[in-house]
């Protein structure tokens, strides 16, 4: 696979899990013991205005339970509809959610969303914001050393590259 090919790839199926993310992270309301996607239609019109590619996403999953699997496979059925064998090469989805830089970019976010879920969590941001934060986290001298730890590292970057106890 061509490497911008893959780097596109890369980005933008990382596009579609953390906008998948972002709309658990504000959107999900208990009901009884099972949990839904509920986006208010004043949200819905400014995703569509902002983000009008990943709007179908957030139509797949609104007014539905919803669970791990279930996001999974909204996600996965989003993504082979519009990439695969579309906007790129047929595999080019399969191998880039395979691929060791593709872990690593959805590892750095969780780490991302973790590090400042208090902050997330203090009011309703639009995921462009979101972007622009991660974005700027990730211009960080000690984010990037993180990075290219992870890729000299080894296979998953949620195993250590050294199997020694130190």
């Amino acid at each position: 696979m061509a490497s911008n090919q893959f780097s596109d790839a890369v980005k933008d199926l990382a596009e579609v899990f953390f906008f998948e993310q972002w709309l658990r992270h504000y959107y999900v309301v208990e009901k009884g013991d099972k949990l839904f996607l509920e986006i208010p239609d004043e949200d819905l019109r400014l995703i569509y205005e902002k983000h009008q590619h990943l709007g179908p996403l957030a139509d797949l999953l609104n007014n539905r339970e919803i669970s791990y699997e279930e996001c999974q496979a909204s996600v996965c059925a989003f993504m082979g509809v519009r990439f695969d064998g579309t906007k790129f090469a047929p595999n080019v989805v399969s191998s880039t959610l395979d691929s060791k830089a593709f872990k690593i970019e959805m590892y750095v976010f969780g780490v991302w969303l973790k590090g400042h879920e208090s902050f997330l969590d203090e009011a309703t941001l639009p995921f462009e914001e979101w972007m622009e934060m991660y974005a700027g986290w990730n211009s960080m001298d000690e984010v990037k050393e993180y990075r290219h730890k992870l890729e000299a590292g080894g296979g998953d970057p949620n195993e250590p590259a050294s199997k020694a106890v130190h």
